[in-house]
């Protein structure tokens, strides 16, 4: 089992909607590689784990996080709702780490 600072977590927030990385609430994790996406998205993982609709929007945003490597000063949304989270430079080091791995496998 990986560790989960190495996974995006996707929250259905105890007020309604979902949010991404920060919220509390039912969680699903996911690992930030291609072939995890498309099998989250085929097998409506988030969907069974969250026990919720979840968005194209949101499937949307985790494949555009795959298409560029994160810099220093980069922010990920937390939430369509909520104001933009500050990513840590080591939380940025290790996904980037993690995802030159999974492309040399």
């Amino acid at each position: 089992m990986a560790d989960r600072r190495h996974l995006w977590r996707i929250i259905r927030l105890a007020g309604g909607g979902l949010a991404l990385d920060r919220g509390m609430g039912r969680s699903a994790y996911v690992c930030p590689s291609h072939d995890c996406l498309q099998d989250t998205q085929r097998r409506k993982r988030l969907q069974k784990a969250l026990r919720c609709q979840v968005p194209a929007s949101i499937l949307e945003r985790l494949q555009a996080r795959l298409q560029q490597p994160l810099r220093q000063d980069e922010t990920w949304p937390a939430s369509d709702r909520g104001p933009d989270t500050a990513v840590t430079p080591d939380r940025i080091r290790d996904l980037n780490d993690h995802q030159r791995q999974n492309e040399d496998l």
